[in-house]
């Protein structure tokens, strides 16, 4: 088995941040004007007490209720609950024999049809992340699939680009997506349906662009790649997984995807005050129930790992499944998912850093590059993009960053910078070692990160390259 590098990758990353605060100044950017403000070295010490800071530390921003208030716009501890959560919660439905029944009879159903499955399974997702865009969602999905693709004798590589790649894919494209779409309109105060026709135009090159390339890498399982493991029990009853699961799945998506932020619907929330509020004579029954649970259309992994807590709980019973199998699950799902946990770790490192010693480093260079390419704004926009979307693997934070050293724009202009960011942060994401979701995948399946470069460099630079130079031309005849 290939040694993965990916730890050298990435310390040569969180290096080159480091090691170039020390040389390169800082500035500020306010009102149109770059002003530099001297130097802010980060630390060699920092690089080790990061991971330690990462679980007491929240990315904030500007989340928007339907009042106005303020909140954090992210817990990215939340985040390894949720994964630690899927790992037991997947162990837990191996137990029940009905699950594996589960997969079995739809790997038999699609025997002579591995193509279309894999295809088939690409697309959903791409759909997806650009319609619906919360990844946790996704990668809760995304095991059950991956049995069914390595059942079909897919790879575990390209059982990896038909899931967790097109999520990545997808957001480049946003739609509706509620983690880039939903933050560019609070962000930038833009509608939605900006540059539509030109999006939807993207949509289809970047999912055809992808379907092909996945075809023409497509690789056969080899016998040394180990399957998921789950019990199969053909007498047990798989109905109640699959209505349990459309249930709960129905209740993280209302949950988790923020109708406010994407459609601007304050009801979804606002039926959440309303439950608050029920009274059964002068005892406050909704808010006994309801307790501190976050709003509906903001949920973070803490309470979607609470509700993934209560379906596994629900499994236990209702599958009789025996305390020392659930204590194997509970373990065996913990172990399943450590490596994910660890790369996540590793991979916010950058952002801690960023979030401690200041973005003045990013602003100095950002006016090197703005002083050659001010009359050509999206091609600014798409460059600084780049640089904040590969030290930086969220796009919340990523496009805050790079809004922050934006000139002043409006109308078409404005639209196509902000069709250049979502598209340049997605493309980033394939191949950047800060990508959360990217290494969190690469873990899961076991893939060297050096190996996944090789596979998808030339895809990605195909897009990246196709997506810049296409919007940078539309904004020049603009």
């Amino acid at each position: 088995m290939k040694k993965n590098h990916y730890g050298k990758i990435i310390f040569l990353t969180i290096l080159i941040l480091v090691v170039g605060s020390w040389f390169i100044p800082t500035s500020t950017f306010v009102d149109g004007t770059f002003t530099k403000a001297g130097y802010s070295p980060m630390g060699i010490l920092d690089i080790l007490f990061a991971p330690l800071q990462w679980f007491n530390w929240e990315f904030v921003g500007r989340q928007l209720f339907t009042d106005g208030t303020s909140v954090l716009a992210y817990t990215y501890t939340g985040i390894l609950l949720f994964i630690l959560m899927t790992g037991i919660f997947y162990a837990i439905l191996g137990k029940t024999g009905a699950y594996g029944n589960l997969i079995t009879k739809i790997s038999k159903k699609l025997e002579d049809k591995k193509i279309l499955a894999l295809v088939g399974t690409a697309i959903f997702f791409f759909l997806f992340s650009s319609l619906i865009g919360v990844r946790l969602l996704a990668f809760l999905l995304i095991p059950f699939f991956i049995s069914i693709l390595l059942k079909l004798k897919h790879s575990r590589i390209s059982a990896f680009s038909a899931t967790f790649l097109p999520v990545l894919l997808g957001s480049a494209v946003s739609i509706t997506g509620s983690e880039v779409s939903g933050v560019n309109r609070v962000l930038f105060s833009t509608a939605i349906s900006g540059q539509m026709i030109l999006k939807i135009i993207f949509y289809l090159l970047f999912l055809l662009a992808f379907l092909f390339y996945l075809l023409y890498k497509r690789e056969p399982r080899l016998e040394k790649e180990e399957l998921e493991e789950y019990e199969v029990d053909s007498k047990k009853k798989t109905t109640p997984i699959i209505l349990l699961s459309i249930f709960f799945f129905v209740i993280l998506f209302v949950t988790s995807f923020n109708w406010y932020y994407v459609f601007d619907m304050p009801q979804v929330t606002n039926a959440y005050e309303s439950m608050k509020e029920v009274m059964i004579g002068n005892y406050p029954i909704g808010n006994i129930l309801i307790g501190m649970m976050e709003p509906f259309g903001y949920w973070t992994g803490f309470t979607m790992s609470g509700v993934l807590a209560l379906f596994s709980l629900i499994l236990v019973f209702l599958y009789s499944i025996p305390l020392e199998s659930v204590k194997e699950a509970m373990v065996a799902g913990c172990k399943r998912m450590v490596k994910p946990i660890l790369a996540i770790v590793v991979a916010m490192i950058p952002m801690v850093l960023i979030s401690n010693y200041g973005t003045g480093i990013f602003v100095t260079i950002s006016s090197w590059i703005y002083r050659p390419l001010s009359h050509v704004v999206t091609l600014f926009t798409s460059i600084v993009m780049f640089l904040h979307s590969f030290f930086v693997g969220d796009y919340f934070a990523a496009a805050s960053l790079t809004s922050s050293v934006m000139p002043t724009l409006e109308g078409v202009t404005m639209d196509l910078s902000i069709l250049s960011m979502q598209i340049v942060h997605g493309v980033v994401s394939v191949v950047a070692p800060t990508s959360i979701f990217l290494v969190a995948g690469l873990g899961y399946l076991h893939i060297p990160y050096q190996k996944w470069l090789s596979y998808i460099w030339r895809l990605a630079l195909l897009l990246l390259v196709l997506g810049v130079v296409a919007i940078t031309v539309v904004g020049v005849v603009s």
